[in-house]
């Protein structure tokens, strides 16, 4: 199966769009009065800062998920108050007849491995992709992660966290 990240062009932040706010609904959240869920920054940020990286997922050259990234980013770290310096998976979708196909793994690997460095994930607690997340940072012997449970990391308190260091990489500061 033939998985690529593909940069999202400005001429298809609509299509983003779309694909972001399907992906608000499954993880729960609900439209306004107009129809349209609040993400809570703007998407235009992901097309005029460099540091974030807008990503459609492909397989086979047919529309299967996005990516939203940050680069360079300094979420806080573990005690809440300091920051820290990493890469964020800020969000990240794959839409339904491409999951448990291996395409979520095959992406984030490819997202990984164009942006080395050290990783942060964050979601709110939910079977679903706490499961794919553990799997993709802490269940594969190649990958060094550590999962923080929804109380362990200030930072992001109630969400599960999880911190991907660089292959010989040091010790987990986030």
């Amino acid at each position: 199966m033939n998985v690529q990240l593909e940069c999202v062009d400005p001429s298809k932040s609509v299509v983003l769009d779309r694909l972001l706010q399907l992906h608000l609904y499954e993880i729960g959240m609900n439209p306004g009065a107009d129809g349209l869920i609040e993400w809570g920054e703007p998407l235009d940020k992901f097309f005029s800062d460099p540091t974030c990286v807008p990503l459609f997922i492909t397989v086979e050259g047919q529309m299967a998920g996005f990516a939203l990234i940050k680069l360079d980013h300094r979420p806080t770290g573990p005690d809440g108050k300091t920051p820290v310096s990493a890469n964020l998976i800020e969000e990240f979708h794959v839409l339904r007849p491409y999951r448990r196909r291996g395409v979520g793994t095959r992406a984030a690997d490819l997202i990984f491995r164009q942006h080395p460095g050290r990783w942060m994930i964050t979601c709110h607690p939910d079977g679903t992709r706490v499961a794919f997340w553990r799997h993709v940072v802490i269940e594969r012997p190649d990958v060094h992660g550590v999962e923080f449970a929804p109380d362990d990391h200030k930072g992001y308190p109630g969400q599960h966290v999880w911190v991907i260091e660089p292959t010989g990489g040091s010790e987990t500061g986030a």
